[in-house]
């Protein structure tokens, strides 16, 4: 991995950010690419590209686990959270 490069974007109207080509180019990440986004504080997002086939088949897998309990299961899992 090289240096961590600073670059500066700016947030337009519709609270967009641009990624810079520089950083684009190095991933790649395409038009369309899809990102997971979290807030670490008020001031620190990370930003982190998602395999779109490895998210469906992580969702096809759950589905398939969730399908096999019964809905009182499945209600009792969620009241203890």
């Amino acid at each position: 991995m090289k240096g961590m490069e600073v670059e500066l974007t700016t947030v337009g109207e519709r609270g967009q950010a641009v990624i810079p080509k520089s950083i684009r180019d190095q991933m790649p990440a395409p038009k369309g690419t899809l990102f997971s986004i979290v807030m670490v504080d008020k001031d620190t997002l990370v930003f982190r590209r998602v395999d779109r086939k490895k998210l469906l088949g992580e969702f096809q897998n759950l589905r398939a686990s969730v399908e096999k309990l019964s809905e009182a299961e499945i209600v009792g899992e969620i009241k203890k959270r």
